[in-house]
């Protein structure tokens, strides 16, 4: 892209107005604890660069960085086997090794308007995001199906199944998706985590 040349809108992005996309929420775990101890200045700064690392991984794969909601991120996909392909990336390297994430993944119809995307299928796919108590990813029935049927079941990515209440949206079986790698970065991100929220006393 030139200096000139403005940036793809998400309309422009979708090619349409109402389609079905994969939709990705992202936070992270501890988000307000970090900022308090660490300082808005670097809190910022380091917020910044998670954003950053997200953005290189996204473009690795035909998305669109939707928007930032504070410390979270909203992205789309054109395919679930990207968008798991992208959260189990960024779940590794979030940029720094305090920070670990949770994400939710769920596919459904979508309408685009005013470079935004709306629609119930966006309120279930934060819904699934929001379900996680700690660093994690849960993907929908239709993520897994999708991301099964296009690569396999030997790929090294699990989906354990777990019945969750979606509040209005009633009991939903829901996949936590998890590499062998998850549970060493896991370990890391929670103890880089601890040293900066509850400091050893000297």
């Amino acid at each position: 892209m030139s200096e000139n040349q403005e940036p793809m809108t998400l309309e422009g992005w979708a090619g349409a107005q109402n389609l079905a996309l994969t939709l990705v929420f992202t936070d992270i775990v501890d988000s307000t604890n970090i900022g308090i101890k660490l300082g808005d200045t670097t809190w910022i700064e380091n917020l910044m660069e998670h954003f950053s690392v997200a953005r290189g991984i996204a473009l690795m794969y035909d998305s669109y960085v939707v928007k930032v909601i504070g410390d979270s991120l909203m992205l789309a996909f054109r395919t679930s086997s990207e968008a798991v392909q992208f959260a189990t990336g960024f779940s590794l390297d979030t940029g720094f090794d305090y920070i670990g994430i949770r994400v939710g993944i769920h596919s459904g119809e979508v309408e685009i308007r005013e470079n935004d995307i709306y629609g119930l299928n966006v309120n279930f796919a934060s819904r699934v995001q929001h379900a996680l108590p700690g660093e994690g990813i849960l993907s929908t029935e239709s993520v897994k199906r999708d991301y099964e049927r296009r690569l396999g079941t030997n790929t090294g990515v699990k989906f354990i199944p777990r019945v969750v209440d979606m509040k209005s949206f009633g009991k939903e079986t829901v996949y936590f998706t998890f590499t062998p790698e998850f549970r060493k970065a896991s370990r890391i991100h929670w103890n880089a985590r601890q040293t900066i929220i509850q400091p050893r006393k000297i």
